[in-house]
């Protein structure tokens, strides 16, 4: 297989057409040298150099489309695949790394459709059939899923793919053959835990335990890292009262997946009947923070808020059981106690005669009328190990490209940096200031005309940028900037201007002397009313005045939501006034755009924000900071595609944080 891996990649890499231009040739042999190293992240921002210049190319699109996969960028991913296939259809490597993109957005027409066009290309290749399994399997399309199977084993009949088909004749409610095949896998290769993990999960369903538990012994004897594989033999340890043997398989399926609600509501069953009911209560609660309609972790809540007294939190649970079950009359019983002990005593009547009412209709031989929440501990099946084909794609197109001299070295953005947890916030307001911060992702050096003009005037001692990653001040820097104020207060005394009263506002700000520099604005707009920076310049520190207003500690008036307090309404109204003001003297500052959109975002307003950060993305195409803030406003209002897609450009832009927010939205 890595002969097949390995000469897949060569061909991958080899079929770009050569290009005229030497420095376009060295950019994508860097660009392909980071994709291989692993930094995905930068590779997007040499293959955007090249787009940029040659957007005819089809391969940097298809290669910055493998780079977002590696990311968890699905929907980018597809995008960039789609420009390649527009712009030349040949290319195979484009229809597989799409469908992969498309698997995992749970396209799955889509997706089998693209693989399929691979497949003629390359009719031969044993793992595109595994691919296509995994494909087939996950739309239920079982009769040609095995038909694949049946194919390949016709060349080798490995353990992985008696396992697949033993897997879908279980999907198949096939039991028997299912197990035939799952023992055939463990008689190919004994050492795999998942062959028998799916014969011990096989038997559990059919109430064979003592043979499930010595199967799930031997899964986990093989280091099985299946969590489902410790919730069942935990499952099969409380049902033989080996307590401390189930504590300790629950204990170590969350470890393994702390996001399994299901070895969270066993444990917590389990800690309830042993009388550790404050910890149990934990369990429950984790429970329902990822499933909040999980109305079995709700029932063992309501019973236990119960016990420890906290009757509000077990009214709220047993009437959302009602609600949703009404004729379940446990939670009718669990009621009229609670109304009892609050001395209700014609409520908890009332529940108990429900109660009664609903037992009188349920059928004499036991059996369920309707349906009711599940109130013992829960089995899991096994996982699919055709999910593991997801593999394939990472060994085949994830790593390619020519190691050279000329590899980036490795830092902190390397790897699948989606997997770094980030503090999720906007992108804060762009200011004008002398100083920027290095950043080798982010654009640098924002352009915009009228900042540029003032420049070449030579006024100042050195250049404004518009920045909005603000650093922290030296002493030394700050004895400057003081000395400057000095100098131009004296400038100022001997003949007042605009722009000595604009210089050294600017100054003023920098030592966070905001007052005065708000007055120096104000002073530059009295004296000169078309000055468009000193209307940026005074919003923007009227901006971070309130913000200190409002975040004082000391500050016992200050609110969270300003736009209706009548102590700041004023500032709030002065802000806005000046942003509108910069975007009615240069319509394209799109930089006051955005700012405006972080004030409405402050007020909560995602709607307005939404609305500025389009118009500036209209003066700014490109503007990283703007698809980002608008992606965040998107999940305010749980617009989760239109979110996925702007968080989506801004990583591709630059602002790397959005892949996390991008796992963090595919994993829920």
């Amino acid at each position: 297989m890595k002969k097949k891996i390995v000469s897949f990649v060569v061909v991958l890499f080899t079929c770009c057409a050569s290009w005229a231009q030497l420095n376009t040739d060295r950019v994508m042999a860097i660009a392909q040298n980071a994709l291989y190293f692993e930094d995905y992240v930068l590779a997007i921002q040499y293959f955007n150099q090249i787009i940029s210049v040659k957007p005819y190319l089809p391969d940097p699109y298809l290669y910055r489309g493998i780079a977002k996969i590696q990311l968890g960028d699905f929907a980018g991913a597809e995008i960039d695949c789609s420009s390649a296939l527009a712009l030349n259809p040949f290319i195979p490597g484009a229809y597989y790394a799409r469908g992969f993109a498309r698997v995992k957005q749970k396209e799955l027409d889509g997706a089998e459709s693209d693989l399929n066009k691979y497949i003629e290309y390359n009719p031969v290749n044993d793992e595109l059939l595994r691919l296509r399994i995994w494909i087939y399997d996950l739309q239920k399309k079982y009769d040609l899923a095995l038909k694949d199977i049946d194919e390949l084993m016709k060349k080798n009949k490995d353990s992985d793919l008696l396992m697949d088909k033993g897997q879908i004749l279980m999907e198949k409610k096939d039991t028997i053959g299912a197990m035939a095949y799952f023992q055939d896998a463990i008689k190919a290769d004994s050492t795999k835990a998942n062959g028998w993990s799916a014969l011990a999960t096989l038997k559990l369903m059919q109430h064979d335990n003592a043979g499930a538990l010595h199967d799930f012994d031997k899964a986990i004897t093989l280091k099985s890292k299946y969590a489902g594989d410790y919730i069942n033999r935990g499952l099969l340890n409380y049902w033989n009262k080996n307590y401390r043997g189930a504590f300790a398989d629950y204990d170590k399926a969350i470890e393994l997946d702390d996001k399994s609600t299901v070895a969270h509501l066993n444990r917590g069953m389990l800690r309830t009947e042993v009388g550790d009911l404050n910890n149990a209560i934990l369990d429950f609660n984790k429970v329902l923070t990822a499933e909040p309609e999980n109305y079995e972790a709700l029932y063992q809540r309501a019973l236990l808020t119960t016990e420890v007294g906290d009757f509000h939190q077990a009214t709220q649970d047993f009437n959302k059981i009602i609600t949703r079950y009404p004729n379940f009359s446990p939670a009718y019983w669990g009621r009229a106690k609670i109304k009892q002990l609050q001395h209700d005593a014609k409520g908890a009547y009332l529940d108990q005669m429900a109660a009664q009412e609903i037992e009188k209709r349920k059928p004499k031989n036991g059996t369920k009328k309707e349906e009711e929440p599940n109130t013992k501990a829960q089995m899991v099946k096994s996982t699919k190990s055709n999910e593991n084909k997801a593999s394939i794609f990472n060994d085949v197109l994830a790593r390619g490209g020519n190691p050279s001299d000329e590899a980036p070295q490795k830092g902190g953005l390397r790897g699948a940096i989606q997997n770094v947890n980030i503090e999720i916030s906007n992108e804060p307001n762009f200011v004008l200031s002398y100083y920027s911060k290095e950043n080798e992702l982010k654009r640098l050096g924002y352009y915009f005309s009228v900042i540029d003009d003032y420049n070449k005037q030579h006024k100042l001692n050195a250049k404004l940028k518009i920045i909005n990653d603000e650093i922290s001040l030296t002493q030394e820097m700050i004895q400057m900037h003081f000395k400057i104020v000095d100098n131009l207060t004296g400038e100022i005394n001997k003949k007042p201007s605009a722009d000595a009263y604009f210089i050294r506002g600017i100054n003023y700000a920098l030592v966070q002397d905001y007052n005065n520099a708000i007055q120096d604005f104000s002073k530059v707009i009295e004296l000169r009313s078309d000055f468009t920076m000193a209307y940026f310049c005074r919003a923007n520190t009227l901006f971070k005045l309130l913000d200190y207003k409002l975040n004082n500690p000391d500050n016992k008036n200050a609110k969270s939501d300003f736009k209706d307090d009548k102590l700041y309404r004023h500032d709030f109204e002065v802000i806005i006034k000046d942003y509108r003001k910069v975007i009615d003297l240069a319509p394209d500052f799109s930089f006051a755009k955005f700012n405006l959109g972080n004030l409405y975002c402050q007020e909560k307003d995602f709607q307005a924000a939404i609305d500025i950060y389009t118009e500036a993305i209209k003066s700014q195409p490109d503007f990283a900071e703007a698809y980002f803030n608008r992606g965040l406003a998107y999940l305010f209002l749980n617009d989760a595609k239109k979110a996925n897609a702007d968080l989506s450009k801004s990583g591709e832009l630059g602002i790397y944080q959005a892949y996390n927010i991008i796992k963090r939205l595919n994993d829920n």
